[in-house]
């Protein structure tokens, strides 16, 4: 039967074990040896690479858990049911570090085990979106959407990996690694007052499941999401029971058994105290050592901080996937979006709202095919990135603004400072600041080649005071 449920998405209820921060901070990581050369590693070693393997798949569970809840306490939303998301994101919306206020969210949760899915989505009319299909290892294995396959309005089926289900005719079918699947949509708004025919769109998402399976369970047992690490250990060998690891990496799972991540044949109550105390005793630092999410490991330009290029679809890039999985859940990969980051001045000093700031943008320094923005986030005590209030209700700036002002040149002056500009002419280029340190981020959707492999890159942020 077709559904398409209108709710809100409910922040309170998200993922805060992966919203921490996007700070570059990577003291600890050293310990995450992952190098082919130790052909015996230690036990910490092992622990170490575990943990690196294992975390995506529990902030997906409890990102899951939270979102689904169980059969004796379900949650707001049920599975193979839309929930969309009818607001742009302001200071209130804190479900995840680093929100954005370009597009409107939906989501989705399917488990194939019931049977293919047949997702249909409107005509988007030329309007910039994206559905990104992902595992729960946190890789984007489909995007479809604007970049992909255009804008007019289409069914695709999505299938599990072991389905002998028959299909319909002429419908592109995409099969999934596993059967637990995340659908995120994005749309991009126009401002609040295009909100309404985004709203309108997002009604027109359909999901109908195919043939007569059975609805499953939203768990075949509880969802251990406590903050532990026996919590920990449980939770990545429910996800991996549930989404069995590729048989490539059958070596690494005989591996990381020794320390209790396999999937079904591991559990906490089976490692010897040695190990349990290990897990207890690193744990913190190994949470702490993943602090630089989407800007970890790539490139630094003018103090701007780049993804590295499998950002979204990691491979065997396990501490680089653990990294983002800790700071930008959920983020697409760089062909679709690139996320540059900065906390810093073209001096190297920390950005602060004590200081004005501009962002000179030559006419084609950022050459995407979509749309660019620049978003201010305030930096909390515990390093997670927020937008905070301000007089003129404006947490991002970008080529979409009304009234940007754009020099005779094609160039482009961005204004960043707490108070407002003295000149009025000014104002629409301003983004405000908050009091204390901040982080800007820059996002670009569909960005063009020469900004994906460097050879176009987004200028240092001078001070003007």
């Amino acid at each position: 039967m077709l559904s398409s449920r209108r709710r809100p998405l409910s922040g309170k209820r998200l993922l805060a074990f992966a919203a921490v921060s996007l700070c570059a901070n990577l003291a600890a990581a050293a310990a995450h040896d992952w190098s082919a050369a130790e052909s015996t590693p230690s036990q910490e070693t092992v622990l170490h690479q575990a943990f690196d393997y294992a975390f995506p798949l529990v902030a997906m569970g409890r990102l899951r858990a939270g979102m689904l809840g169980t059969d004796a306490k379900p949650g707001r939303l049920q599975l193979g049911q839309w929930s969309h998301q009818h607001k742009l994101s302001g200071p209130e919306d804190r479900w995840v570090t680093t929100p954005n206020s370009d597009t409107a969210y939906s989501t989705l949760w399917l488990d194939l085990r019931q049977g293919p899915v047949a997702l249909t989505v409107p005509d988007m009319a030329g309007r910039y979106y994206s559905l990104a299909l992902l595992d729960m290892a946190t890789n984007n294995f489909e995007i479809l959407g604007r970049r992909a396959n255009g804008t007019r309005g289409g069914t695709f089926v999505v299938v599990g990996p072991d389905s002998t289900q028959p299909l319909p005719p002429n419908v592109q079918v995409i099969r999934a690694p596993a059967n637990d699947v995340l659908v995120l949509a994005r749309i991009l708004v126009n401002g609040e007052a295009d909100m309404p025919a985004v709203t309108a769109l997002q009604d027109q998402f359909k999901v109908e499941p195919i043939g007569a399976g059975k609805t499953p369970p939203r768990w075949q047992a509880a969802p251990p999401v406590e903050q532990s690490p026996q919590a920990f250990v449980d939770m990545a060998n429910l996800m991996l029971a549930r989404n069995p690891a590729p048989r490539y990496e059958d070596a690494l799972m005989q591996r990381l058994a020794s320390v209790g991540i396999c999937g079904a044949a591991c559990r906490w109550e089976a490692l010897s105290p040695e190990v349990k105390a290990l897990w207890a005793k690193q744990l913190p630092g190994m949470l702490s050592s993943l602090k630089g999410g989407l800007s970890a490991a790539g490139p630094k330009t003018d103090g701007w901080s780049y993804s590295k290029a499998n950002l979204g679809d990691f491979g065997t890039d396990y501490a680089y996937r653990a990294q983002v999985a800790l700071g930008g859940l959920l983020a697409l990969k760089t062909v679709e979006a690139m996320y540059p980051i900065t906390f810093v001045d073209q001096q190297q000093a920390r950005l602060s709202g004590a200081h004005r700031y501009r962002l000179h943008l030559p006419a084609g320094s950022l050459p995407v095919n979509a749309f660019w923005s620049l978003s201010m986030y305030e930096v909390e005590p515990d390093g997670k990135l927020f937008f905070t209030p301000n007089p003129i209700a404006r947490y991002a700036i970008g080529d979409r603004t009304a009234g940007l002002k754009v020099g005779a040149d094609g160039a482009i002056d961005l204004l960043i400072q707490r108070d407002a500009p003295a000149d009025p002419a000014q104002r629409a280029n301003w983004l405000p600041a908050p009091a204390g340190d901040f982080a800007l981020v820059l996002r670009a959707y569909e960005p063009k080649a020469e900004l994906r492999d460097g050879r176009a890159r987004v200028p240092a942020v001078e001070r003007l005071d």
